[in-house]
């Protein structure tokens, strides 16, 4: 049964993880078209959101991160 749980605790980061990348998706692509406008603040934000990407992309994918206890 525990592995059931763990499973589906697995799935479930799965799922909030893609969720996060896909939101931060959003807003890069939102940001983008607001630096075309030439705007420092949405280069700024464009350069947060290319980082919070590439720290998902890098991070393992579940179970590898911290745990709470």
């Amino acid at each position: 049964m525990a592995v059931d749980g763990r499973s589906r605790t697995d799935e479930a980061l799965d799922h909030a993880q893609d969720a996060v990348r896909a939101s931060i998706e959003a807003a890069s692509k939102i940001a983008q078209v607001s630096m075309e406008a030439g705007t420092e603040a949405a280069k700024k934000v464009q350069a947060s959101l290319k980082e919070a990407l590439e720290a998902l992309r890098t991070s393992p994918k579940s179970g590898g991160g911290p745990t709470r206890t």
